[in-house]
């Protein structure tokens, strides 16, 4: 066995349309530059309900094993672990979903990185096929189904490469290839920083195992003297399975980083550590991929100067003209400089910026102006985009302004307002973001809450039926009243034999029309003013 032999292990839960597409994806047939007697692939099944073997995947070709799980937790880690202790490889690569597609460079290029330093950590940025984060592309209707159309639309079998034009970067891999990454989900180090790593963290319990595999690229990277290094034009493609993390409720995500909290004792945070690229492009990439043609970063803060004559000049001027002076000053000034239309196009910049930041429904104008009592001679979204860092001021009761620009260090060494980040870059990124009072939840996660309760009180909703009805409720760990709120009228889910939820919806245009969840509008109208409703018929 040469001293390169690398192992792949792939861990598997009730995943039947979407694991042989991976293990295609990882066959010598598709893997280029890779032949059989090089790697081998171990699939570790964690209580799947028809669980794959070897034989299913004969046809292959491929070193494969499959391993089955007799007291499946949960949590994959157990299973990750075991197929780490299973492999034999001098180099482990970790697959925690087993339903990502691979590039077609991805071992081979993996390996390449591997051998440029025995501390060596390769790492890829994820991708989600569809075009927007499946968590939103969901809740417009976007499926299995539609994936299944959506690969049919592209020969991705002949080059995988194609996968590029129908995906999108998933929250962890950040907005652009240059950006740092919150994990990887096709994790590769020697066999040795597997053992001194000690595997994934045994303490990481929650279903789909909550933060562990971010915490597993922190702790990866984190060990002496490693050497950090993401892959250029090589990832993985996550098909949509309703996995408990991607395609779960948002109130799960919260738990996960309460459950990490809980286990590091400290707030999660994207490692910052200086990361190395290798390899190269097999596609065409799009320039904002490539950090190309996002708007402007540049900082909002004036400079010493500026200020002091903005200043002077403000002192001459009745108040009623003080804005619109130092607006005209933010014009005049790159003119003092030389730059004849710069102060120009700044000026609009700011004034589309202050859109931006006024539509918003995370800053509230009344409010920042009830705090804030200076503000007087400001229009209030100008005046917290101009100032709202420098000052560590707030733009309303749901954006913890200061939380974000502390929480992510490249916000505030940028100088970009914070909420204006968030609403151009960080809400794409997946960054988070909390209220003032972190013991508050928002307006909207209150009304979720108060939805889901109503629904779960209801005669009309018969949660052991629902789970029975739609099997993959359950197997993707999702609460049943949760699942039939969010999905309800996307999928015609019915929630219980007693309410026919789709009827209801053709039978009352209003409720249609508003897009409300029919048993959620019944229990909450319909049923007062003695709207019908009808039993599931077969």
């Amino acid at each position: 066995m040469s001293d390169e032999f690398l192992s792949i292990v792939v861990i598997s839960y009730n995943t039947p349309r979407e694991l042989p597409r991976t293990l295609y994806s990882l066959s010598p047939a598709y893997q280029r530059r890779m032949q059989r007697h090089q790697y081998e692939v171990i699939v570790v099944d964690n209580g799947s309900a028809n669980p794959p073997t070897a034989a299913d995947f004969e046809h292959l070709d491929m070193d494969l094993t499959v391993l089955t799980t007799q007291a499946p937790s949960p949590s994959p880690v157990a299973a990750i672990n075991r197929g780490l202790n299973a492999s034999v490889g001098s180099r482990v690569g970790v697959f925690i979903d087993g339903a990502r597609i691979a590039s077609p460079g991805l071992l081979h290029t993996a390996s390449e990185a591997l051998r440029t330093s025995p501390r060596a950590v390769v790492g890829t940025r994820g991708r989600y096929l569809g075009y927007k984060f499946q968590r939103d592309s969901m809740l417009e209707g976007y499926d299995q189904t539609a994936e299944d159309r959506l690969l049919a639309s592209v020969d991705w079998k002949a080059d995988g490469y194609e996968l590029f034009s129908i995906s999108v970067f998933d929250e962890s891999a950040g907005a652009s290839w240059l950006n740092p990454i919150a994990e990887s989900n096709s994790l590769f180090m020697s066999r040795l920083m597997w053992a001194e790593l000690n595997g994934y963290d045994h303490r990481f319990q929650r279903p789909g195992g909550g933060l562990v595999n971010l915490d597993t690229w922190a702790r990866a990277i984190a060990l002496p003297d490693a050497r950090p290094i993401v892959l250029l034009g090589e990832t993985t493609f996550h098909q949509f399975h309703g996995g408990v993390a991607t395609n779960g409720p948002l109130t799960t995500i919260d738990e996960f980083y309460e459950d990490y909290r809980a286990i590091r004792g400290r707030v999660y945070e994207v490692p910052q550590t200086p990361l190395r690229l290798w390899g190269g492009f097999s596609v065409v990439v799009p320039p904002l991929e490539l950090g190309l043609s996002r708007p402007s970063e540049a900082a909002h803060a004036p400079s010493r100067v500026r200020q002091q004559l903005s200043k002077r000049v403000g002192q001459h001027l009745p108040p009623s003209l003080r804005r619109h002076g130092r607006s005209s000053l933010e014009i005049a000034w790159p003119m003092l400089r030389g730059d004849l239309f710069g102060g120009w196009r700044q000026h609009k910049q700011n004034r589309a910026d202050a859109v931006q930041i006024r539509s918003s429904t995370l800053f509230d104008a009344e409010w920042y102006l009830g705090e804030y009592s200076d503000v007087v001679e400001f229009d209030p979204a100008e005046h917290y985009l101009k100032y709202g860092l420098l000052q560590r001021r707030q733009p309303g009761p749901q954006f913890d302004s200061v939380w974000y620009a502390d929480n992510y260090p490249d916000v505030g060494s940028s100088g970009t307002n914070p909420l204006l980040h968030y609403l151009v870059f960080g809400m794409r990124e997946g960054r988070r973001i909390r209220p003032l009072d972190p013991a508050q939840n928002t307006a909207e996660f209150e009304e979720i809450h108060i939805q889901a309760t109503e629904i779960a009180s209801s005669d009309l909703f018969d949660a052991e039926w629902y789970l029975a009805t739609y099997p993959e409720v359950a197997a993707a760990g999702w609460a049943p009243e949760f699942d039939y709120l969010r999905f309800g009228v996307i999928r015609q889910r019915h929630p219980s034999p007693r309410f026919d939820g789709p009827w209801y919806v053709q039978r009352y245009d209003d409720g249609r029309e508003s897009g409300a969840n029919p048993l959620v509008h019944y229990l909450l109208f319909g049923r007062a003013e003695g709207r019908e409703t009808r039993a599931v018929t077969v």
